[in-house]
This record gives C-alpha cells, sequence and structure tokens, in this order.
C-alpha cells in the first residue's frame, strides 16, 4: 500500500485445488477464510492499524466452482468459493483482496495478519 487514503487492491491470486476426493458425488467442497487475530500486527507496538474487517474480497470466476464475496473476520470463517459437486479440481486466478483507506494509520513498515484457510465437504 502506497497511500492510506485511498482502497488497495492485491494483485489476483491463484487457487488451485487438485485431486479432491469427498465422501459422494453430490458432496462439494467449500472454501472458507478466517483471520486469526481481530487486527493487523503494526510494525511498533500501540501503532494504528488495519483491522482484519478492512480486508475484502471479490466474487471471482471458478473453473468448476462459484466464488462469493466476502470480508475478513476473526469470529467465523467467511467463503471465499464452493466447487461443484462430483468435480476433481476446482481453480481461479482472479481472487482480489482489497485492503480499506484507512487515514488513521500513521507507521509505515509491515502490517500483518495470520489467516487460516478451511477446507470442508458439504451435502453428501
Amino acid at each position: 500500500m502506497t497511500d492510506v487514503r485511498t482502497t488497495t487492491p492485491a494483485a489476483a491470486a491463484t487457487v488451485t485445488l487438485d485431486q479432491i476426493v469427498l465422501v459422494s458425488s453430490t458432496a462439494q467442497l467449500r472454501i472458507s477464510l478466517k483471520a486469526n487475530a481481530s487486527s493487523f500486527t503494526p510494525p511498533k507496538v500501540n501503532a494504528a492499524t488495519w483491522s482484519a474487517a478492512d480486508v475484502t474480497w471479490n466474487a471471482a470466476s471458478w473453473t468448476a466452482g462459484s466464488g462469493t464475496s466476502g470480508t475478513l473476520t476473526n469470529g467465523s470463517y467467511n467463503v471465499v468459493a464452493t466447487c461443484n459437486a462430483g468435480v476433481t479440481a476446482c481453480s481461479t486466478n482472479a481472487v482480489v483482496f482489497t485492503l480499506a483507506a484507512k487515514t488513521s494509520v500513521k507507521r509505515s513498515g509491515a502490517h500483518t495478519i495470520v489467516v487460516t484457510w478451511k477446507f470442508e465437504s458439504i451435502g453428501s
């Protein structure tokens, strides 16, 4: 991010899942994301930083699946995509994560947050 006064999209991310095996041919694979903290860790203790909810993503186009737009939180997993039933592969190269503008951030350096991806079978 070069200007805290503007919303900043990241370069499109690629997510590829291959050799998917689920319990049945009607089950789907759901891909979700959750922050491991409510806010970023700033480069200096007590410096203003972004909250997890300042990160959003688009409803990207998926091969053999469908994307869902969402907002990062540490309270629950939020769906990024659902792969179609019966597929063995599902992918995208178009998920764009966006960081909101936040003029209260005055400290440059690495503001970091850890996230956990969740891959789960849904349906039967």
